[in-house]
């Protein structure tokens, strides 16, 4: 439950923090979330491939 409250609360702070007038900002709400979930992924998809790569024994 506080990773849940931690990702939104991140998501939230993300959203009202896009500089004005940025050529990538994105005020959609629906294209936000959407694009918010790929960045996600990708970061969790590089981290697990870099503890694959240098595994700690």
């Amino acid at each position: 439950m506080n990773r849940k409250i931690k990702l939104t609360t991140n998501l939230i702070w993300q959203y009202f923090n896009q500089q004005i007038g940025h050529q990538y900002s994105v005020w959609n709400v629906k294209h936000f979330w959407y694009l918010y979930q790929i960045t996600l992924f990708k970061k969790c998809w590089d981290r697990e491939c870099s503890h694959e790569s240098n595994p700690q024994y």
